[in-house]
C-alpha cells in the first residue's frame, strides 16, 4: 500500500510544480507591482524594488523547486526501498508466489515456485496454470479462479495438484487473491503455493493403514472387537463380534456392554474391571472367559484389553476376544482321535494298552484270569480290493456292531488298526472259557455281511488267544502272546482260533530273523535273478523270458521265494527289492542285445504294494533311461489283486506305461476277483493262465474247459495267452491244439542263470 502511494505522488509531481508555478507567477505579476506602489510613488526607490522583486521571486521558485526535489528524491528513495523489500520478499520467500494474468498466463514467479515444480523461472513466465494443473483438479481452481476475476470473491484457498517438470504430481495448498487496483487496464492475481506433498503422503499413508486396521477388525471371523467409554456403553462392534454374539453393529452400539454379552453373575466382577480400567488407563490381564450370545447360548472366549486414552478426552476401553469354540472342538477330537478310532469309534491301541496294564495290575491283586484276544478278518483285502475302501469301511462298522454284542459290560473291544480287532476278557472263570467267546464271536460273524443293494459276502475271521497270568504276565507280553496265537490261526487254516504257545514265540523271532538276514542280504548282494524261457507254441523259439527273484544264501543255498518275498511284502521290503529287480533285468536285457543276441521280453513281476503306490512309471522310466533297455522289449505282469484298487487311478497308470511302449500282462488269471467289464477296459497284452489249470491237464475235464475259456476270451479281447507250469508233451500239445499262443515251465527249461539263459539263445541262433 505504501509503495502504490509513493508510486502515484511520484506520478502527480511533475503537474504539482507546474502548477504551483503558474500560479506563483500569476499571483506575482497581478499584485507584486501593486504591492511596491503601495510602498513607494519614488521612481528611483521602485527601480531599486522592482530588482528586489526579482531577486525575491527567483530566491522563492528556486526555494519551491528545491523543496519539490528534495521531497521527490525522499519518495524515489522510499520507493525504491519498497521496491527492493518487494523484489525480496518476492524472490527469497520461503513459499512459491507467482502473478498470474486473467487469462490464466504466469506473468512472474519467483524461485522457489520454479524450484518446486523443476523448472526455471523463464520458463513457467511461458506457461499457464492451467498447463501445470492435474486435470481432476482444474475445474475447481478454474471456477473459483473466475469467481475472483468477477469480483464475487475476495481470494480462495484450496489444496490440488501441479505436474513438475518429469511428470510427477506434487500436492500444494493455494492461495490466490486479485491484486489492488491500479487504474490499469489488465489487472493480475498473486498466488501463494505451498508444498503439501509430504504432508498429503502422510496422511495417504495413515489413511490406508486406518483403512487395513479397519480392514483386518472388520473382517478377522474369529477375533471379536468391541469399543466402549467408561461407563460400558458401546462403541464400536466389528463383523465377527456380529458373527460371534449374534447382535447387528446397529443393534449393539449404544448398549451396554453388560446387557449384550456378559452373564449376569458376572457383571460386578466386570464393572469393577471398567472402573479400574478406566481409572488407571491401563488393561487387565488377558484370561480365559465364558459370555453369552444374543440367543441366550453360552461361548468361550480368550479376551484381552486395550485402553486407548487421547489427550483431554475419556479413556476408551477396547475388548478382543478370540472365539474358542472351534479350538475346543478341534482339541476334543484330538483328544478322542489319541484315544479312540475315527471310523469305529472303539478305543485304539494306546487306548487298550492303558486298559490291559490296569486290568493286568487288577487280576494280579484279585489272582483272576484274563484273556487278551486279536481278531483279525479273513482275506479283508480281497474286498477292499475288490469293492474299494468305502465299502471295506462298511464292512468294518458291521463288523463292530456284531462284536459288540459278544461284549460284557466288564470286556473291551479295541480296534488296533485295519481289520484287526482285539477283545480284553476279563473275570475269567477258567482258562477254557476264553475259547467259548472265540466261539460266540465266530458265530456272530458266520451271517453274510450286505456290502450295497443286493450284495452278500461272508466273512470269516482268525483270532488269537494269551491267557494271564498262565501265558504272560504283562500287557506287552500278552498283547505279543496273542498276535502270535493269531498267526497260528491264519497257519491252521483261518476261520478258526489258537492259543498261544512257546513254539508261536519261536516262530515269530524266526520271521525277525529272516526279516534281518533279508536286509542283509540285500546290502551283500546276496539277491540275484534268474530267467525261465518263455517260447511261441506254434514255432517252438524263445520269444521272451520271466525274471525270477533268487535269494542264494552263503550257508543255507537257496532260499525259496515262497518263504521271504510274503516277509518282503509284510515289511515294506518289497520296494526295494522291486527296483533291484527291474534295474538288473533291464541292464542284462540291454547286454543281451548288445552281445547280438535275439530282441526278447523281459517279463517283470510288479507287487500290488509296487503297482499302487503311485510312482511306478516315474520309476520305471528313470531305469530305462539309466540302461537304455528298449521299453519295447519290457513286459510287467501283476497279479488281478493288484488291479482292484481305484479303477480311474490303475487305467491312467497302465497307459502312461503303455505310452513308453511298456507291455503289460496279468499273472496267474483265473484266481482273482475281475469282473469282464473291468477287463476289457484294461490296455493289456498278455493274460498268464495260472499253472493250477495246467498242472492236470489234459486229463482233468473242469480245467481243460478252463483253460479253454480262458484262451478263448483272451483272443476275444485281443490279448494273447501264454500258459504257465508246462511240464509234459501233452500239456503242450492240448495248449497248441486250444491256439494258446505262448508257454512257459519245466518241459522246455527250470529257471537258470543269466549265463545259461544266454547259451540257450546261442543255441537257438545257431551259434553253438
Amino acid at each position: 500500500m505504501k509503495q502504490s502511494r509513493s508510486a502515484r505522488m511520484l506520478r502527480l509531481y511533475p503537474i504539482m510544480g507546474v502548477l504551483m508555478y503558474i500560479l506563483l507567477g500569476v499571483i506575482w505579476i497581478l499584485f507584486s507591482d501593486h504591492l511596491l506602489l503601495m510602498l513607494t510613488d519614488n521612481q528611483e526607490q521602485l527601480l531599486r524594488y522592482q530588482t528586489y522583486k526579482g531577486l525575491f521571486y527567483i530566491g522563492l521558485t528556486g526555494l519551491l523547486a528545491w523543496l519539490l526535489l528534495r521531497q521527490h528524491q525522499r519518495l524515489t528513495a522510499s520507493l525504491q526501498a519498497s521496491e527492493q523489500a518487494f523484489s525480496q520478499t518476492f524472490d527469497h520467500a520461503a513459499a512459491g508466489i507467482a502473478h498470474a494474468a486473467p487469462d490464466g498466463r504466469l506473468l512472474r514467479v519467483n524461485q522457489h515456485f520454479a524450484d518446486m515444480l523443476g523448472y526455471s523461472p523463464s520458463e513457467m513466465v511461458c506457461m499457464s496454470f492451467q498447463q501445470i494443473t492435474h486435470p481432476e483438479d482444474l475445474d475447481q481452481d478454474q471456477q473459483q479462479f473466475n469467481q475472483l476475476l468477477q469480483d464475487n470473491i475476495n481470494s480462495y484457498t484450496l489444496e490440488k495438484r501441479y505436474f513438475n517438470k518429469a511428470g510427477h504430481t506434487i500436492w500444494v495448498k493455494l492461495a490466490v487473491a486479485k491484486a489492488a487496483d491500479t487504474h490499469n487496464d489488465r489487472p493480475y492475481f498473486i498466488a501463494v503455493v505451498q508444498d503439501i506433498s509430504a504432508q498429503k503422503l502422510a496422511e495417504q499413508q495413515l489413511l490406508e493403514s486406518e483403512l487395513r486396521f479397519r480392514t483386518l477388525l472388520d473382517n478377522a471371523p474369529q477375533i471379536s472387537v468391541q469399543g466402549y467409554d467408561q461407563f460400558g456403553t458401546t462403541i464400536y462392534w466389528n463383523r465377527a463380534s456380529e458373527l460371534i454374539y449374534g447382535y447387528s453393529k446397529e443393534e449393539a452400539l449404544g448398549r451396554s456392554l453388560l446387557e449384550l454379552i456378559i452373564p449376569e453373575e458376572a457383571h460386578s466382577e466386570v464393572r469393577q474391571a471398567m472402573t479400574y480400567m478406566a481409572e488407571h488407563a491401563e488393561p487387565i490381564p488377558a484370561e480365559e472367559l465364558t459370555l453369552k450370545r444374543k440367543d441366550g447360548s453360552l461361548i468361550s472366549v480368550f479376551s484381552n484389553h486395550a485402553v486407548v486414552k487421547l489427550p483431554d478426552q475419556p479413556p476408551q476401553i477396547f475388548c478382543i476376544d478370540i472365539d474358542l469354540t472351534e479350538r475346543k472342538r478341534q482339541a476334543k477330537e484330538l483328544a478322542f482321535l489319541a484315544e479312540f478310532d475315527p471310523l469305529t469309534q472303539l478305543p485304539n491301541r494306546q487306548h487298550f494298552s492303558n486298559r490291559l496294564t490296569s486290568a493286568v495290575k487288577l487280576a494280579k491283586r484279585n489272582q483272576q484270569f484274563l484273556a487278551v484276544m486279536i481278531l483279525d478278518l479273513d482275506h479283508f483285502k480281497d474286498i477292499n480290493d475288490s469293492f474299494g475302501h468305502q465299502t471295506g469301511d462298511s464292512l468294518l462298522l458291521q463288523v463292530t456292531e456284531r462284536l459288540n454284542l459278544c461284549c460284557r459290560e466288564t470286556d473291551t473291544l479295541a480296534r488296533l488298526g485295519g481289520d484287526e480287532f482285539v477283545f480284553l476278557v476279563e473275570q475269567l472263570g477258567q482258562p477254557e472259557d476264553a475259547a467259548r467267546v472265540a466261539d460266540k464271536i465266530l458265530q456272530q460273524l458266520h451271517a453274510p455281511f450286505t456290502l450295497g443293494e443286493q450284495t452278500d459276502v461272508n466273512v470269516a475271521a482268525s483270532i488269537g488267544i494269551c491267557i494271564y497270568p498262565i501265558h504272560a504276565d504283562s500287557a506287552e507280553a500278552l498283547l505279543q502272546g496273542a498276535d502270535a496265537a493269531l498267526y497260528r490261526a491264519k497257519a491252521d487254516g483261518r476261520n478258526t482260533y489258537s492259543f498261544y504257545s512257546d513254539s508261536l514265540t519261536m516262530q515269530a523271532r524266526a520271521r525277525l530273523v529272516l526279516e534281518q538276514r533279508l536286509r542283509n542280504a540285500m546290502k551283500q548282494n546276496h539277491l540275484t535273478c534268474y530267467y525261465q524261457p518263455q517260447l511261441d507254441i506254434s514255432s517252438g523259439r524263445i520269444i521272451g523270458a520271466e525274471v525270477l527273484l533268487r535269494w542264494i544264501d552263503p550257508s543255507e543255498g537257496v532260499i525259496s521265494p515262497d518263504t521271504f518275498i510274503p516277509l518282503a511284502e509284510a515289511s515294506g521290503l518289497i520296494h526295494p527289492i522291486g527296483h533291484f529287480v527291474l534295474q538288473q533285468a533291464c541292464h542284462q536285457g540291454k547286454a543281451w542285445q548288445l552281445a547280438g543276441l535275439a530282441n526278447i521280453n523281459l517279463a517283470i513281476n510288479v507287487s500290488a504294494q509296487q503297482f499302487n503306490k503311485g510312482d511306478l512309471q516315474q520309476k520305471i522310466t528313470s531305469i530305462l533311461q539309466e540302461t537304455g533297455f528298449d521299453p519295447a522289449c519290457l513286459e510287467l505282469e501283476v497279479t488281478e489283486n493288484a488291479l482292484m484298487g481305484d479303477e480311474d487311478v490303475v487305467i491312467k497308470t497302465m497307459l502312461a506305461l503303455r505310452a513308453q511302449g511298456v507291455k503289460l500282462a496279468i499273472d496267474d488269471f483265473g484266481t482273482g476277483y475281475s469282473s469282464l467289464a473291468y477287463l476289457k477296459r484294461l490296455p493289456l497284452d498278455v493274460l498268464k493262465i495260472d499253472r493250477r489249470f495246467i498242472e492236470n491237464l489234459p486229463e482233468a475235464e473242469d480245467d481243460q474247459s478252463i483253460a479253454k475259456a480262458i484262451i478263448d476270451l483272451a483272443h476275444n479281447l485281443r490279448f494273447k495267452v501264454l500258459a504257465e507250469g508246462v511240464e509234459t508233451a501233452e500239456q503242450l500239445a492240448f495248449l497248441r491244439q486250444q491256439r494258446c499262443d505262448y508257454y512257459q515251465g519245466y518241459y522246455f527249461s527250470r529257471p537258470v542263470p543269466a549265463a545259461e539263459f544266454a547259451e540257450l539263445l546261442k543255441k537257438q541262433r545257431g551259434t553253438v
